[in-house]
């Protein structure tokens, strides 16, 4: 037996003879045959382990001889063959669906041609007839209530004439009269672009060509669009009065069935980035937040979006103040406060007020802030080391300006309850050697001018009560700031004039003595 498992007994004549064999063990390790390029083991000289059997003697082993029994190499086992997958085969262009391989009828195929379709257009002559096939046009609901109508004709063995008149664009009819011979489902590539999808679903909406209808808006709702298309994609859709698909009708915010008002949807989503951009968010969350608040005030956009804008700047500059009053309420009875918090609260106040003024509906947020009695009581509490003071002066001095320069009309009652509630607080802090608050003689006197033209805004009933307010709180004090002389003494020659024209209506003229007392 041959180590490799083979065991071949050649008699004196030089023809092979095979004999039964046992099955084959597993060759040692080295062991190779000298034919098909391998080489003997062991060596040539050496002795072997084969036995080899020879003819007629004993049965002793007698070496390699002329008449000696010699082994056969093996054959040398085939490999496998590798697997080879079937060769890709690309995407099928839409006349290669149309015309066959394999398909059955074929556009193009005038031999079982059984209908004779003439397009005419609204201009120019018509095209050359079309010979096309009663079971591929039977997918339309169009050609089918046709084809039906005269079946009696077409059962003789005559071509049917169908013709359908003003064509807007032939070409596109054609493209979907080729759809009609796609045995399976239409996919994509039989589309080139958003503008030929749509010209492809009028033609198919025409023709009742359910199947091409809902291709087109499967591949409609898939691709990119510009703001052109989705404005081309949504009067189409109207004027055909088409269902749209449930997805094409979400991504156009159509308000269908339990879907969400955009309105709505807006709300929420500026909600969310305000609350981002107050809580300290990048510089990148606060741009895309006010280019979102700049277009929604755009004449483009609806006039509700701009309700929205006002509604959520609203609510988050509540917010805020609310986080910062409870602050400031730990803050004045000496328990442990989150300065974090103080610090973004009046970095979001001062950013709020801005956007409120830029967008010209910051006049709810004045009359938000004339009310705030106990922002202002906490205010004064431990004045020398109150955070909020610097935030204080910006905000005040930012309505105070808006409102005399004319950028905001606030009511009589919210620019008296604005003044009346801080004016005495800017006096507190200003009079009481706070270093935060009006640093220069600029930023002051811009408060006490802008103080004195809002006074001189108010009746002459109103300005009495706000200079009880500035006698009482400010000229007691060294410094007696802010310093609202002019609009006193202005209203002091008012009420003197008023005073002459009362007297001399009454036929009485005054002593010089009382004029010059007054």
């Amino acid at each position: 037996m041959h180590p490799c498992g083979y065991d071949r007994i050649q008699p004196n004549s030089n023809v092979p003879m095979s004999v039964p064999i046992a099955p084959p063990e597993p060759s040692p390790p080295g062991v190779m045959h000298s034919r098909h390029g391998h080489e003997v083991w062991p060596p040539m000289g050496t002795s072997s382990p084969c036995r080899f059997i020879a003819q007629g003697s004993s049965g002793a082993a007698t070496g390699l001889g002329p008449r000696a029994v010699s082994v056969r190499p093996p054959r040398k086992r085939p490999r496998l063959a590798r697997w080879n997958a079937a060769p890709y085969l690309p995407r099928r262009s839409l006349e290669a669906m149309a015309t066959g391989q394999g398909a059955s009828p074929r556009y193009g195929d005038e031999g079982t041609a059984d209908v004779i379709l003439m397009l005419r257009p609204l201009q120019g002559p018509p095209l050359p007839p079309l010979l096309l096939h009663s079971q591929a046009l039977r997918r339309s609901e169009f050609f089918e209530a046709r084809l039906s109508e005269r079946w009696s004709v077409m059962s003789q063995g005559q071509p049917l004439e169908i013709t359908l008149d003003k064509c807007v664009n032939p070409s596109t009819y054609v493209r979907c009269l080729q759809l009609l011979y796609v045995p399976n489902r239409i996919k994509h590539t039989a589309f080139d672009d958003v503008q030929d999808a749509l010209g492809i679903l009028e033609v198919a909406a025409e023709l009742l060509f359910h199947d091409c209808v809902g291709a087109c808006m499967r591949y409609l709702e898939a691709v990119p669009w510009t703001v052109e298309n989705e404005t081309a994609i949504r009067e189409c859709v109207a004027s055909l009065h088409l269902q749209s698909s449930p997805d094409l009708a979400a991504r156009l915010c159509a308000p269908e069935g339990a879907m969400r008002k955009p309105v709505d949807v807006m709300k929420d989503v500026l909600g969310e980035l305000l609350a981002l951009v107050t809580n300290g968010a990048p510089s990148k969350a606060r741009d895309i937040t006010e280019r979102v608040l700049l277009a929604n005030v755009h004449p483009s956009a609806s006039s509700a979006f701009g309700g929205v804008n006002e509604l959520a700047l609203l609510k988050e500059f509540q917010g805020n103040l609310g986080q910062l009053k409870s602050q400031l309420r730990k803050f004045a009875n000496f328990f442990s406060w989150n300065a974090h918090q103080v610090t973004l609260a009046c970095s979001a106040l001062r950013w709020l007020i801005d956007e409120l003024f830029s967008l010209q509906i910051a006049d709810m947020s004045i009359k938000i802030f004339s009310e705030e009695q106990e922002l202002a009581q906490l205010m004064v509490s431990r004045v020398y080391q109150n955070p909020f003071t610097e935030t204080l002066f910006q905000i005040l001095v930012r309505m105070l300006q808006a409102l005399h320069k004319g950028e905001v009309i606030a009511p009589r009652s919210v620019r008296l309850a604005l003044i009346s509630t801080w004016l005495p607080i800017i006096a507190k802090l200003g009079n009481d050697h706070n270093d935060n608050f009006g640093r220069t003689y600029e930023i002051r006197r811009n408060v006490e001018l802008s103080f004195g033209a809002v006074v001189e805004t108010l009746p002459m009933l109103d300005q009495e009560a706000v200079f009880k307010i500035w006698v009482g709180a400010c000229l007691k004090c060294r410094k007696a700031w802010p310093d609202l002389s002019d609009a006193f003494d202005a209203w002091c020659s008012k009420l003197r004039a008023a005073q002459r024209e009362s007297d001399l209506e009454l036929g009485t003229a005054p002593l010089i003595s009382e004029v010059c007392s007054s």
